[in-house]
């Protein structure tokens, strides 16, 4: 499992020094978003493909399996050893092995992740309800007392009622194509992949 994550890793940080280099600063919007939704998940699957070319190309000598050693249950491997191939046998001893550890650690990771998006949810609904609600071409707008907040979520324009009118006008037609573009599903896609992965520090970026 570690060498799985530790290739999912790889893969997504090629895939964005690939953005970075070869994409950002080009003007096709859309297939730059189609990039950024896809390749979190081909760097899922890439790892569980078994490529011919690459496993004829490593020694069997030079295969480990990490995920073995971690949990402490015996594993059996070929060595070379003076010229001669000999099985050795590592056992694990400890009552508590490292992977359970790492999983929990996870597993309690993944419940701070649910809960914090769970906060970020209550926050816009709570705000819906604190502020006042009028419809501008279909999309519900509600404007905030005492604010300069601007953000969209779903068909919800947020508008804070300090925003100058120069502000307020910009801001619409921006929010309007996030509306129309269905952005704020893909923000639920990154939060998800935040709240599974969030001991990769790569999903923030």
């Amino acid at each position: 499992m570690i060498h799985y994550i530790l290739q999912i890793i790889g893969f997504q940080l090629l895939f964005l020094l690939v953005y970075e280099v070869f994409l950002k600063k080009e003007t096709f919007f859309t297939w730059n978003r189609v990039y950024l939704l896809l390749t979190p998940l081909v760097s899922l699957v890439l790892p569980l493909l078994k490529i011919p070319v690459l496993q004829q190309s490593i020694p069997e000598n030079y295969k480990i399996a990490l995920p073995e050693v971690l949990t402490g249950v015996p594993l059996e491997e070929t060595v070379l050893d003076g010229g001669q191939l000999a099985e050795v046998t590592i056992t694990g001893t400890g009552s508590v092995n490292l992977y359970t550890i790492l999983t929990n650690i996870w597993y309690v990771g993944v419940l701070m992740g649910v809960l914090f998006f769970v906060y970020k949810l209550y926050k816009i609904w709570n705000l819906s309800k604190v502020g006042t609600s009028r419809k501008i071409d279909g999309i519900r707008v509600i404007t905030l007392p005492n604010s300069t907040t601007a953000f969209s979520f779903f068909n919800t324009m947020y508008l804070g009622a300090d925003l100058s009118e120069t502000q307020r006008k910009s801001i619409v037609m921006h929010e309007a194509v996030h509306i129309k573009e269905r952005h704020s599903i893909d923000l639920l896609f990154f939060e998800l992949l935040r709240i599974v992965f969030w001991f990769n520090p790569l999903v923030y970026i």
